[in-house]
């Protein structure tokens, strides 16, 4: 035998067999090797019972560059199921691949999923508002921008990835605005949105921002509908006020909220004029409800029915200051938006009715009854003259209001439980043109 003959002896390598395993582990110090053929190693791991199967394998086109693969740890991985990984990653190495490093770049690229899935668009404005904070922007202004975001964004985008959200998840948000005629409100919440996603452009948490022109989504002067939804029938009206009701008894919202709600459907005013409501202008006794200027700049006052009172006396005993709605806000009273969310929470969509939409309503409904134009202005508060003739209407009209206003709250309550609806008083019928 030749020298090259018994060199290619000496290195030749032979199969394993499964029984010289756990001798050879016994046995072996940290970091001995066994051999089997193929290019199959055990590095013991020096506890005398487990090892690491390695493959040392020669990668296609990298320039003789020999890599060694995982094929798993013993005793889990057994001696056939090692050399079948053996065989998975030749067969990757054939077409050039490194597994280390697709398995390498795979755990990179689920790391930065998870990140993505994780940043949400809350997460962003979040640290969007930490940096205002830090740039010195006022308290009260990213406190009133918080709440913007807080109240018609995140509902609908918060939990979403910002890497995943696109145009057609923004327009919605400002379209529910301007369909309420909230064109300021819209203005601002597409800014702020906008601002979001430049800071995620800015940090590299997404390529290009979709918020750039939202903004442009808003009607511009001439352009802008001042139309308010408003149901105005018998059958859409009963639907509704089920609903409402049925969101009272589930004790969904606060006792201010609910209150508030169930005088906006008994009292056709103005938002404003309900939401800061003091108890000072409550007279129980009397019965009356007092208002010292409206938005016309005019005092006015209202008779109360059986049903306001009814709201009152329940709201009475969770009175803590002068608001007859307190909450947490700045102001220290409920604000319109809580009011329209309960609008939403109900299941009432803001394209079919807005809080304006009860005043509508009640005008639609009274008016088909029999209800002078005359006395519907006096109860939506449409007052005209100088105060003398102010004092002199509140006084001529005062038991007139008080019919009609209990006649509409006899209305909401015959059409929120399915009961014949009331007469209409005989007292009004073709009085007060």
């Amino acid at each position: 035998m030749n020298m090259a003959e018994e060199k290619a002896k000496r290195q030749k390598i032979e199969p394993l067999h499964s029984s010289q395993i756990r001798p050879f582990l016994s046995a072996a110090k940290k970091g001995d090797v066994l051999k089997d053929a193929g290019s199959l190693h055990l590095i013991a791991a020096g506890d005398g019972k487990s090892g690491k199967w390695l493959f040392h394998g020669y990668q296609r086109g990298s320039g003789k560059k020999y890599v060694d693969l995982d094929c798993g740890h013993f005793p889990e991985t057994s001696l056939s199921a090692a050399r079948a990984k053996r065989e998975e990653h030749k067969a990757s190495l054939r077409q050039g691949i490194n597994p280390n490093k697709q398995a390498r770049d795979e755990r990179q690229a689920a790391q930065k999923q998870e990140e993505e899935d994780s940043r949400t668009f809350a997460v962003v404005a979040e640290e969007y508002f930490e940096l205002q904070k830090k740039k010195g922007r006022a308290e009260r202004t990213i406190s009133t921008d918080t709440g913007r975001v807080r109240n018609h964004v995140l509902p609908a985008i918060g939990s979403i990835p910002i890497v995943r959200l696109h145009k057609e998840h923004l327009k919605p948000i400002i379209d529910g605005l301007v369909n309420q005629a909230m064109y300021d409100q819209a203005e601002r919440v597409a800014r702020l949105i906008r601002s979001i996603f430049g800071f995620a452009e800015d940090a590299g948490y997404i390529e290009t921002s979709p918020a750039e022109r939202l903004p442009r989504l808003v009607p511009q002067g001439a352009k802008r509908v001042t139309h308010m939804p408003a149901i105005t029938d018998r059958a859409g009206a009963a639907e509704m006020f089920k609903k409402l009701w049925r969101y009272f008894d589930a004790n969904r919202s606060g006792p201010s909220i609910t209150a508030a709600m169930k005088l906006f459907c008994y009292l056709p005013i103005r938002c404003g004029n309900m939401v800061a409501a003091e108890w000072k202008h409550i007279d129980l006794e009397k019965m009356v409800w007092s208002f010292p200027e409206t938005k016309n700049k005019n005092a006015y006052v209202i008779p109360l029915t059986i049903q306001m009172r009814a709201v009152f006396d329940e709201l009475r005993q969770y009175r803590l200051g002068k608001w007859c709605f307190p909450s947490g806000s700045k102001a220290g009273h409920i604000s319109d938006g809580g009011l329209r969310k309960v609008l939403r929470m109900a299941g009432i969509p803001q394209e079919e009715h807005s809080l304006h939409g009860f005043r509508s309503l009640f005008k639609s409904l009274s008016e088909e009854a029999g209800l002078t134009t005359k006395l519907a202005e006096r109860v939506l508060m449409h007052v005209a003259g100088d105060k003398v003739e102010q004092a002199y209407n509140r006084a001529q009209y005062e038991d007139p209001l008080r019919l009609a206003l209990q006649w509409w709250c006899d209305v909401v309550d015959a059409l929120r439980t399915d009961q014949p609806l009331p007469e209409y008083p005989q007292e009004l019928m073709g009085k007060y043109q």
